[in-house]
């Protein structure tokens, strides 16, 4: 089966399963938590160079829980806003969940149809992305929806550059900063074949998450090249997302089920397998800088990880 994204979902289907809303969902875990199992650390990939300047061993599973009411919404949305407090999308609306699972607030009218990617403002706003709807919204801190601005394509993931300022992958149509005013598309140094998720560290660094490419790209703040991530594992490396914890980027490998945290040259840190904690197929991925990792999985459980 080609491992190409289909064109009507946020991620593509895992080898032997032609349509990702069919995937098979697990059984539900009631909440829980303690410490995952401790593994090695790897040593750095071949295909990054450079020395770390953050040391990052693995993570440690703190509390896994069922997103209330959630869990038939493939490809929702994830972003964190707090320790134990973070922003996942579903069908037509956002809500807050905390990490025993609980909703403490839905805004409605968010999207026309699955809310896939949600990233934070400067204000206290967050910027929402449908695949289908072709479009990013704007919920206001004060829970008011608006149109922030109508795209030519299907956004993927997207990430803040500035306030009022978006960076947003396009798929195959690659990168694009957009504002209320317009869009631009950003001219890559480097082959992105499938932009599926983007994040920004404080140093302004971009890491892309090439799909197709089986890869994860850095760019400096020109978007010049400078470093790759493209690790050899038992199943072709899938990125569905990634994020930053300040300097090094975490990523989601959808493949191969595993959290994978490399510098911001791309030299492997660790790589932590979920399906030590019974989840399968992780979809997106979301901290605060110096917090604990959030992951959303495909049947809409999530996982909250100490970084250790």
């Amino acid at each position: 089966m080609s491992k190409t994204p289909a064109p009507q979902s946020t991620a593509a289907p895992k080898k032997g399963h032609s349509d990702p809303k069919t995937l098979p969902v697990p059984r539900p875990l009631s909440p829980r938590s303690g410490a995952a199992q401790k593994l090695p650390v790897p040593k750095p990939d071949s295909s990054g160079s450079g020395a770390a300047q953050r040391v990052v061993s693995g993570l440690r599973l703190r509390t896994t829980f069922s997103v209330a009411g959630d869990e038939s919404v493939w490809g929702g949305g994830l972003c964190v806003v707090g320790e134990d407090l973070a922003w996942v999308g579903g069908e037509g609306s956002v809500s807050t969940v905390d990490t025993a699972g609980r909703v403490t607030r839905t805004v409605s009218g968010v999207c026309e149809s699955v809310c896939s990617y949600i990233v934070r403002g400067d204000d206290g706003e967050v910027y929402v992305g449908s695949y289908d709807d072709c479009k990013i919204s704007r919920v206001s801190a004060d829970g008011a929806v608006s149109t922030f601005s109508k795209l030519t394509f299907c956004p993927r993931g997207l990430t803040q550059l500035s306030s009022g300022r978006l960076l947003v992958c396009g798929g195959y149509k690659g990168l694009y900063t957009v504002t209320g005013r317009g869009v631009q598309r950003v001219e890559l140094g480097v082959d992105v074949k499938c932009a599926m998720d983007v994040s920004v560290n404080s140093k302004g660094d971009v890491a892309v998450a090439d799909w197709n490419g089986g890869k994860v790209c850095i760019l400096d703040g020109q978007y010049k090249h400078v470093g790759t991530y493209s690790p050899t594992k038992s199943e072709p490396f899938r990125p569905s997302s990634l994020t930053s914890d300040g300097e090094n980027f975490v990523i989601c490998d959808w493949y191969n089920n595993t959290i994978d945290t490399i510098d911001r040259r791309g030299v492997c840190l660790s790589v932590y397998p979920t399906t030590g904690d019974c989840q399968e197929e992780p979809l997106r991925v979301d901290m605060l800088p110096s917090n604990c990792v959030w992951v959303r999985f495909n049947d809409g459980h999530v996982c909250v990880y100490d970084q250790i």
